[in-house]
C-alpha cells in the first residue's frame, strides 16, 4: 500500500502522511505539527509536547516510526523511477488486523454470552416442556421466567452483535483505507505516465524543428526577395 514519496516531504505528500498517520495510530496532533526534514533520512512532526520521527535506514530499504520514543511500526522502501516511495506491507498489516480482532475477542466476553444464550434456551424449553405437561399451558411463575429467559436472550444476542459489529466496522475502515491508498498511487503513477510521454513528444520534436529551421530561413528570404521585385503602383 503506498503512503508517500519521501523526497515530497515536506511539500506535496504531507497530506496524505499526515492522514494515514492520524487514522492509523490515533495522533490528532499531527496536524498541527512542524515537519521538516533532517540531513534527508529523517523526517519529523513535532509539537511543543509530542515528536514523531520516521528515520530511513542506510540501505534506503527500511522507514521506521517512532511516536515519543517509541518504536512503533517499520516501512518498506521501493526506489521507483529514481524516487523513494514508502509502502506499507499489506499482508503484515491484514495480519495485524486478524491479530487486532483475536485480541478483541479474547477481552470481550463472547464465550460468556455464548453460555448465556445456550442456558436460556434450555430454560426456555424445560419450561415449555413442563408447560405442556400441566394442566394448564404455563403457571404464572413459568409463564414469568420463560419472559425472562427471553429477554436473557434477546439482550446477550443484542450485545453480542454490537461487540462484533464494532470490529467488523473497524476492518472495513481499514480495508476502505487501502483502497483509497490504492487510488491514490493509481493516480501517481498515471500523472507520471503522463509526465514521461509528454517529455518525450517534446523531446522527439526538437530535432524536427531544428531541421526546419533553415527551411524557414531559406523561406523567408525568398518572401523577401519578392516583396522587393514586387511593382510599386
Amino acid at each position: 500500500m503506498f503512503l508517500f514519496n519521501w523526497d515530497n516531504v515536506p511539500g506535496k505528500d504531507n497530506g496524505k502522511l499526515v492522514e494515514y498517520l492520524e487514522q492509523k495510530y490515533g495522533v490528532d496532533w499531527v496536524r498541527t505539527a512542524k515537519i521538516e526534514k533532517i540531513n534527508n533520512n529523517e523526517i519529523r512532526l513535532a509539537t511543543e509536547k509530542n515528536l514523531l520521527s520516521l528515520k530511513l535506514n542506510n540501505e534506503n530499504t527500511k522507514v521506521t516510526l517512532t511516536i515519543n520514543k517509541v518504536p512503533t511500526d517499520e516501512f518498506i522502501v521501493k526506489t521507483e523511477n529514481s524516487k523513494l516511495n514508502i509502502y506499507k506491507d499489506i499482508e503484515q498489516e491484514k495480519k495485524d488486523v486478524r491479530q487486532g480482532v483475536k485480541v478483541k475477542d479474547i477481552s470481550y466476553p463472547y464465550s460468556l454470552l455464548g453460555g448465556l444464550v445456550l442456558a436460556g434456551l434450555i430454560v426456555v424449553f424445560l419450561l415449555g416442556y413442563l408447560g405442556t405437561k400441566s394442566a394448564g399451558i404455563f403457571e404464572p411463575r413459568e409463564a414469568f421466567f420463560v419472559i425472562g429467559a427471553s429477554i436473557l436472550i434477546l439482550t446477550a444476542a443484542s450485545v453480542y452483535l454490537l461487540l462484533t459489529l464494532r470490529d467488523t466496522i473497524s476492518v472495513l475502515k481499514i480495508h476502505e483505507e487501502e483502497l483509497q491508498s490504492a487510488r491514490d498511487a493509481g493516480q501517481e503513477r498515471r500523472i507520471a505516465s503522463l509526465e514521461n510521454t509528454r517529455s518525450g513528444a517534446t523531446a522527439s520534436l526538437a530535432p524536427r524543428v531544428d531541421a526546419m529551421e533553415p527551411q524557414l530561413a531559406t523561406l523567408e528570404a525568398r518572401v523577401t526577395a519578392l516583396e522587393r521585385e514586387r511593382p510599386k503602383v
